[in-house]
């Protein structure tokens, strides 16, 4: 399980790092094209609105896979045991199902309108775009698995070397 949750933070970050140099190359140049060249360019706005989306949505796929998400800590901090690590399992269940419900089932549908939605500067069709919604809700459910099987493993001794 390490392994897997090493792949996938590495993945993501690389990710999440080259969309951001991406975005950072595209408002340079939409600045320059806009205020040196007096013409401003439609691709990269779109481009980086999309790319923005895109970073979001992973970003907070690596957020939830390392637990550095906001949450209020008053009653986890106060619960060990078994009802810490009942509490934990049912806080990572109560995600999964938000995510499969808003991001596989809600992503679903968006890619489905989106096959009809061209966007007029990029030349594609928007299910490209929103893909990214149900790409995270798998990569939020991945972590959420790996969450309860490090929090069982914690819970019972097991594995506690790996784990930090």
């Amino acid at each position: 399980m390490i392994k897997v949750r090493s792949i996938l933070d590495k993945s993501l970050a690389g990710i999440c790092a080259f969309l951001l140099a991406f975005m950072t190359f595209l408002a340079t140049y939409q600045v320059i094209t806009r205020y040196a060249f007096k013409t401003p360019s439609t691709v990269s706005e779109d481009l980086l609105s999309y790319s923005f989306v895109w970073v979001s949505l992973l970003g907070a796929a690596l957020v939830f896979g390392k637990k550095d998400h906001m949450r209020l800590s008053i009653i986890p901090d106060k619960l060990t045991g078994a009802w810490g690590l009942a509490l934990s399992i049912f806080t990572e269940l109560l995600i999964m199902v938000i995510a499969v419900i808003v991001f596989l089932m809600g992503g679903k549908d968006f890619v489905g309108v989106g096959a009809i939605q061209a966007s007029p500067t990029l030349n594609i069709t928007l299910d490209w775009i929103y893909m990214i919604l149900p790409i995270s809700g798998i990569l939020i459910i991945a972590y959420n698995i790996l969450n309860i099987i490090q929090a069982v493993q914690e819970y019972h001794g097991d594995g506690k070397e790996e784990f930090q």
